[in-house]
């Protein structure tokens, strides 16, 4: 793999959350520039909103914001916002490392992907993915901050099942 590739655009809103990247995909009017915000509002950081600039370096993905879109988050029901302005300078960075994507869809999550690692392919490597469904009573943005706290600890699934085999006989 070479150090330092061109970048390749792609469609969704990225936001930095405890430094790491997120790419919230899905098709149009799902949801991403709302959870985005709703993120924003929380504490976290925009890095792009409609086009993210994704290049690869020797050890990981990196997302960058286009100049023409620095700082700048559009919702159909407000418009665009200017984040800086409204949540201060340190609401938004202008590039972060890519560490997982999250997919927005109405379509029904298979029940049979419960407790499975998903992974997505940008740039020849694996992120690991969320998919995400926006009808859950559970808000989006609950969800995945829970996800992202998980893949850093040991899931409940692996407790559960290292308690279950202590309590089988040998």
């Amino acid at each position: 793999m070479s150090a330092h590739s061109e970048p390749q655009p792609r469609h969704g809103v990225m936001v930095c959350i405890h430094g790491q990247g997120v790419l919230i995909t899905g098709e149009a009017a799902i949801g991403k520039s709302s959870l985005a915000l709703a993120l924003i509002a929380d504490g976290h950081q925009l890095v792009a909103d409609d086009v993210i600039e994704v290049s690869d370096s020797e050890d990981s993905l990196f997302g960058h914001c286009p100049n023409m879109l620095k700082g700048l988050l559009h919702t159909r029901e407000l418009g665009t916002i200017d984040i800086e302005k409204l949540f201060g300078v340190s609401a938004w960075v202008e590039s972060a490392p890519l560490q997982c994507v999250v997919e927005l869809s109405n379509a029904p999550i298979p029940a049979d992907i419960e407790g499975q690692q998903l992974t997505t392919t940008i740039m020849q490597r694996s992120l690991p993915l969320l998919k995400l469904s926006p009808n859950n009573p559970a808000s989006v943005m609950t969800r995945l901050l829970t996800w992202l706290k998980m893949q850093q600890h040991d899931s409940a699934g692996l407790k559960l099942k290292r308690r279950q085999q202590a309590q089988m006989p040998s």
